[in-house]
């Protein structure tokens, strides 16, 4: 243990690193807990953390928040389909596919991965899913199989119709699709996790994210032990690289973000699987194809307001209290104050503002993609690469996001990084980087010098 704080027992326990999931999260999580427990003290508390496994659970549920959707990044569930069936299935395996969800969650990512499955017509008998949690909540949720209408977004909801019956404001999985996914608590830092388990398909995405360097460098190693050598990892966009600096190699298909081991022993050239999608009744209309019409370049972000001479000093200016306190009194406008203090240039007021915010409305996407662009203003480019990294976990098709981290990768000199986001925003049909570069004068780019 590096220290005796609650920060670092939950790095240790579970590799979430504090600053990426929110300190205020964690404080407000820990304050609550402590006056749940009668504890006055933070060095009291983490003992009894470490001597209390009960304790722990109760503080996971607090820090962990789970934020999912059936099928979100579809071009991964279509690229799925394409390996199984022109990869796998004509390895004539005489067992069935075993695929792996860590972590799922609430069940809407393994319950994707099955009805993926059988709208292509695999048998019920072929393949197995797992889906692990450390959330012992998420996974009850995920068991019961009932569904609220934030798991349903997108255009293309004919899934819902064909797996799901409706009762009242809710949806009810079919017992077939439910029967197809196992569900277990588990914990990727456990040292001997999942021990002497193989997986043809591994879903992992968005959680490296939030860990600490040592935790994803763990979880990846982890990966590698379970993952078949001839399978695939999905993972997130922004995780993509990592993995690909420890051992595996990128499957270069747009939007799919998944890798597999490096083949070294034979020189063997993994199948491209690029022929036409299968037609999938589930996961159809995943999407616009990209317009090749569209300009072939990245802008850098510019922004319409700059921030007045008179603030412009060597020292950074401090928040003016008045302000902050003003907003604090209508917490409802807090978020649109946000945005006009930015508007204004006032950036380090917009800052504190909207890290309260944020602190209240945790999964609230447009103020983590705020948060990203005051931020880049400031100049503080690793931060604001967090959060706009956090918005497109939140909302997958965040063009404006994915815009600004592909002007990012080019600033750094990755150019085919930059271009594979600058080709997913076109793809998605809402103007990519073309369109951003007039209607955005008056949103996005704005706080800039």
């Amino acid at each position: 243990m590096k220290n005796n704080t609650v920060e670092s027992l939950i790095e240790e326990k579970i590799g979430l690193d504090a600053e990426a999931i929110g300190r205020k999260l964690v404080e407000k999580a820990v304050s609550a807990r402590m006056e749940q427990c009668r504890i006055s003290s933070v060095r009291a508390y983490a003992e009894a953390l470490e001597n209390s496994d009960d304790e722990w659970k109760r503080l996971i549920e607090m820090v962990v928040v789970p934020e999912t959707w059936f099928f979100r990044n579809r071009e991964a569930f279509h690229y799925l389909v394409r390996f199984v069936t022109d990869d796998w299935l004509p390895r004539g395996s005489g067992r069935p596919l075993s695929v792996l969800s860590i972590p799922c969650s609430t069940g809407e990512e393994p319950y994707s991965i099955a009805m993926a499955l059988l709208d292509a017509g695999i048998q019920e008998d072929r393949f197995s899913i797992a889906g692990i949690d450390i959330s012992e909540k998420a996974l009850e949720r995920a068991r019961d199989g009932v569904y609220g209408q934030a798991s349903f977004r997108g255009k293309d909801l004919s899934f819902r119709d064909h797996y799901f019956r409706r009762k009242g404001d809710v949806y009810r999985l079919l017992d077939p699709v439910r029967g197809k996914v196992f569900f277990k608590t588990g914990n990727v830092m456990e040292r001997h996790f999942a021990t002497g388990l193989t997986y043809d398909v591994i879903f992992c995405r968005n959680l490296m994210i939030y860990m600490s360097p040592a935790a994803r460098n763990q979880t990846l190693k982890t990966m590698s032990r379970l993952l078949d050598d001839k399978g695939i990892f999905f993972c997130g966009h922004a995780e993509r690289q990592t993995a690909l600096d420890r051992g595996f190699e990128a499957i270069n298909e747009t939007g799919v973000f998944a890798c597999r081991k490096i083949r070294r022993e034979s020189g063997e050239k993994a199948a491209a699987w690029t022929a036409e999608k299968v037609p999938v009744s589930g996961i159809h209309g995943a999407g616009s194809r990209p317009d090749e019409n569209k300009p072939k370049f990245i802008q850098k972000p510019a922004f319409k307001k700059e921030v007045q001479s008179s603030e412009r000093t060597d020292e950074p200016r401090k928040p003016e209290p008045d302000t902050i306190d003003a907003a604090m009194e209508n917490p409802a406008d807090l978020f649109p104050k946000v945005k006009e203090l930015a508007d204004h240039g006032k950036l380090l007021d917009a800052l504190e503002l909207c890290e309260i915010f944020l602190n209240e409305n945790p999964v609230h996407v447009e103020a983590h993609f705020l948060m990203g662009l005051i931020l880049e203003a400031l100049h503080d480019a690793e931060r604001a690469e967090a959060f706009f990294n956090r918005a497109i976990y939140l909302n997958p098709e965040h063009v404006e996001a994915l815009n600004h981290m592909a002007f990012m990768e080019l600033h750094r000199g990755n150019k085919a990084g930059a271009e594979r986001l600058r080709k997913r925003a076109q793809r998605i049909g809402m103007g990519g980087v073309e369109r951003r570069s007039t209607e955005n004068q008056s949103s996005g780019r704005r706080y800039g010098k």
